[in-house]
């Protein structure tokens, strides 16, 4: 029997959204996947329900420069860093209505350096697609869950080539690589400002409306990087801080007081903190929270055992 025009595009459409449907499934962040490649992403959906006080958002900065174990272990604090590589503030806003979900934290520090990553394509797809489209295809949500296994497997790779002791726990990923940055003082005074683009402020301000609506503190957050920070980017998170009424943290304006010592923190010249960056850096913040945050200390609740557990386990690998 002949097929006509018309059923060949009946055809091939219901392929495409079938192939379209399983892909979805493949890349929504369940608890499965939690604890394998999403691990860096999604394992915080693991955790029991309203046990974190404090999230962390962001890109690499964030997740490669705060311990939560050294906050629990220092402070008390339970947090969780759910920083994730090359990430939007697209996908950030969507990463914390999730986490919302199971969990209510007080605080929420989010990392400043996606400020400035732009994405005006998704952002036309997002206002594009209804939230009932992306409930039955969650591949546009998650479309960057791609980037985890790419991570997950660099990050093998580079265990058997070099050695180096890495792990991830609570979300922070520890690394002790070393290798220096050498270019001397980044930190130059200017007036100029860097303006936030239009998509990456439409998600900021959609977080900041979130956190505001929920009763949750919002702190920004700068991490000591010389490849990715600028002045001119902190005059205009300093004017947005400021203008919305958030604290603003910029740990570049605070090397000295922090201990930063380039030789040693960073994990590739300037553009991550390895783990020596970030005890420095996670001691630094977590004496802020404590000051100016009622964040409770949980080392003594026994609903937090097993964050005991893991803490004595953090200590023997860190200790190496």
């Amino acid at each position: 029997m002949k097929i006509t025009n018309k059923w060949k595009a009946v055809l091939f459409l219901g392929g495409f959204f079938l192939l379209l449907y399983i892909l979805s499934l493949l890349f929504i962040p369940v608890n499965s996947m939690a604890d394998g490649l999403y691990k860096k992403a999604n394992s915080i959906r693991t955790e029991p329900d309203r046990t974190i006080d404090c999230v962390f958002l962001g890109d690499s900065l964030s997740s490669t420069s705060i311990s939560p174990m050294e906050l629990y272990q220092t402070y008390g604090i339970a947090s969780y860093n759910c920083g994730v590589p090359a990430q939007k503030l697209q996908d950030t806003y969507y990463l914390l209505t999730q986490v919302l979900t199971k969990q209510s934290p007080t605080v929420v520090v989010l990392e400043t350096n996606a400020f400035f990553r732009d994405f005006a394509p998704i952002q036309t797809l997002d206002h594009a697609i209804d939230e009932k489209a992306k409930k039955l295809f969650p591949l546009y949500k998650y479309h960057n869950n791609w980037k985890y296994f790419h991570t997950y497997l660099l990050e093998k790779r580079s265990q058997k080539k070099s050695h180096v002791t890495t792990g991830t726990f609570k979300g922070f990923t520890y690394n002790t690589t070393s290798k220096p940055y050498r270019n001397g003082s980044y930190v130059v005074k200017t007036d100029q400002v860097v303006p936030i683009p239009d998509q990456p402020m439409y998600y900021l301000n959609k977080i900041t409306s979130l956190c505001k609506n929920k009763g949750i503190t919002l702190i920004l957050y700068s991490a000591p990087s010389p490849k990715c920070w600028a002045y001119a980017k902190h005059n205009s998170i300093k004017e947005y801080a400021e203008s919305n009424h958030l604290p603003y943290i910029d740990d570049n304006l605070s090397l000295k007081e922090i201990g930063i010592d380039w030789t040693t923190d960073s994990r590739d010249e300037g553009d991550h903190l390895n783990f020596y960056g970030a005890k420095k850096v996670t001691n630094f913040l977590g004496s802020y929270l404590k000051e100016h945050t009622t964040l409770p200390d949980r080392r003594e609740d026994a609903q937090y055992h097993n964050w005991n557990v893991e803490l004595d386990h953090y200590r023997s690998i860190t200790k190496k």
